[in-house]
């Protein structure tokens, strides 16, 4: 499911430097472009971590910024953004992200589904660590690939 949701069009790396809001805008351009979410759904994302912390802080240097279906998903979706550089969720030094990856899911069934594959792949600590060395969308995707084959 995964390989079929991150396909190398809807990863990103940068080496740009940014603040947290800008991390997730980003993350969520490839969405933007394939119809998966409206505008709103962005301004959502980034109220809910206002709002609500730093809920999205997943793991270490991992976050998953996400909003309500009805906040402007037309279609499932997800997307990766890699940092060079890592930011502060909410400028809190506790709280440093250099991975992003952003769902846009239409309902809970296809929300835990693609929940499901993500947190199998990124429990294995190894795939994490490839994917953070990454330079490339097509060496992230590969490694995606080969991690959820395993």
């Amino acid at each position: 499911m995964l390989t079929d949701l991150l396909t190398q069009d809807m990863i990103q790396v940068s080496a740009q430097e940014m603040d947290w809001q800008e991390a997730i805008k980003q993350c969520a351009t490839p969405l933007l472009t394939n119809g998966a979410i409206e505008a709103r759904y962005v301004t959502a994302m980034i109220a809910k971590v206002e709002e609500f912390g730093p809920f999205i802080n997943i793991g270490p240097q991992i976050a998953m910024p996400h909003a309500r279906p009805d906040e402007g998903v037309n279609h499932l979706g997800m997307s990766l953004l890699k940092l060079d550089h890592q930011v502060e969720l909410l400028d809190d030094p506790k709280h440093p992200v250099s991975l992003f990856i952003c769902l846009a899911a239409v309902d809970n069934k296809a929300h835990l589904a693609a929940l499901s594959c993500l947190a199998k792949l990124l429990a294995k600590k190894e795939i994490v660590t490839q994917i953070m060395q990454a330079k490339t969308p097509a060496q992230i995707a590969k490694i995606i690939q080969e991690g959820e084959e395993k």
